[in-house]
């Protein structure tokens, strides 16, 4: 029997802790692994997905009509590292944008790690890699505390080296390797007021607790925003899961492995859209449905399979949602990573890729935060980028042979 389903369905959460989730299929007879929270875990986690909800919802109101997917993790990851280097109101602005509340820096640093170590050791069933790394070039004395505490906390790779086009492609093989392949480059090139890349890998890969036969998955129509169709492979099984049934829409929740991670699938109901979803949705609503999840015996679940990859500058989003300081090159306080030099984020980049299919998702994403100068500092780079003079002597002498200047290096 085909089924169609009318309404778009989207991606809530790949990463999730589902900690009260029960054991419903014998086929993998390891219990889940309970992660007890301490109170600061408990608001570090609240705090990531505040951050990751809002950020979400104003990408999607930019975007509409489009397939979308960030990772909060990686992102989340890649900015507190940045965090660390940030001082005075930049800082205040981090504080207030990551909704890190009244965390102190200690607590953040502590709270992230533990959450890290947490996920890596959630579920052997389910393979998960959080990486992190700093790049800056040769001639830079970065402030050891800084270096420091990003790797202790954050387990940070940090490298310096040549900023050229060697570079670019040591960082972006770097990129590789932590995604598995799946997503090959962040940078295309490095300016050469490039001062740092903070970058963040996260791959996930995860089986489903309860497989899609292969057999099952026919083609059937899957209905646009806009009315319109387009025809794609249906996965269907009829197994035990979790649901919520609201107002407006219904969740689905499968879970992965041994059921630690899950995927959450938000469906609108007929006669409402994605908007409807998101004016109701924020990180106490989020927790509220988590809550009220039910279990549900002999439901048929069809899901169309699908693999996409995005990509997206996050500055101006960021900067809507209170990091704008950070990006000012004449406000922005990055005293923490190195001494008399005035630093600024020049960019945000974010990348994903996911394929769910029959088995289960296999999914990545990096961010890379770019820290510029605002003028040249100390260094062993010359750059002549404005009108300059030039002279022609001889060496013993002293003879000058020819001067002149340079106003205008495209004219003959």
């Amino acid at each position: 029997m085909k089924y169609i389903m009318n309404t778009l369905l989207i991606l809530f959460s790949l990463i999730f802790m589902s900690c009260e989730q029960e054991d419903i299929n014998s086929e993998f007879p390891i219990e889940e692994k309970e992660i007890v929270l301490s109170m600061n875990m408990k608001n570090m986690v609240s705090s990531d997905n505040q951050f990751g909800i809002e950020i979400f919802k104003q990408m999607l109101n930019a975007e509409q009509g489009n397939n979308l997917m960030i990772s909060p993790l990686s992102i989340s990851q890649a900015l507190l590292m940045t965090y660390n280097g940030a001082d005075g109101d930049t800082k205040k602005a981090f504080d207030e944008t990551l909704f890190l509340n009244d965390l102190t820096i200690d607590e953040v640093n502590q709270s992230a790690q533990e959450l890290v170590k947490a996920l890596l050791e959630a579920d052997p069933e389910v393979i998960i890699d959080i990486a992190n790394s700093i790049w800056y070039p040769d001639g830079y004395k970065i402030k050891p505390e800084f270096i420091g505490v990003n790797e202790d906390y954050y387990n940070a790779e940090v490298q310096q080296l040549a900023f050229n086009n060697e570079a670019v492609d040591i960082i972006n093989a770097w990129v590789k390797n932590k995604t598995n392949d799946k997503i090959e480059e962040i940078i295309d090139e490095i300016d050469p007021m490039t001062i740092m890349f903070l970058i963040d890998a996260v791959y996930f890969k995860g089986n489903w607790k309860s497989e899609f036969e292969e057999e099952n998955t026919i083609d059937d129509d899957f209905t646009l925003g806009n009315g319109s169709k387009v025809t794609v492979p249906f996965m269907y099984q009829s197994t035990t899961a979790k649901k919520l049934n609201h107002d407006d829409f219904t969740i689905l929740d499968l879970p992965y492995g041994r059921g630690n991670f899950s995927m959450l699938i938000v469906l609108p109901n007929k006669d409402k859209t994605i908007d409807d979803v998101l004016g109701v949705w924020d990180n106490g609503t989020y927790n509220q449905w988590i809550t009220d999840l039910y279990e549900v015996d002999n439901l048929d679940v069809i899901i169309p399979k699908f693999k996409f990859a995005y990509e997206k500058e996050l500055n101006e989003v960021l900067k809507e949602m209170g990091l704008a300081v950070a990006f000012d090159t004449d406000q922005a306080d990055f005293s923490n990573i190195i001494e008399d030099m005035d630093l600024y984020i020049s960019n945000v980049k974010h990348k994903t890729f996911i394929e769910v299919n029959e088995k289960g998702t296999e999914a990545a994403a990096v961010t890379s935060v770019e820290i510029r100068m605002t003028s040249i500092g100390p260094s062993n780079q010359f750059i002549a980028d404005r009108p300059f003079l030039f002279v022609i002597r001889e060496k013993y002498t002293n003879s000058i042979l020819f001067m002149g200047r340079v106003e205008d290096p495209s004219k003959k």
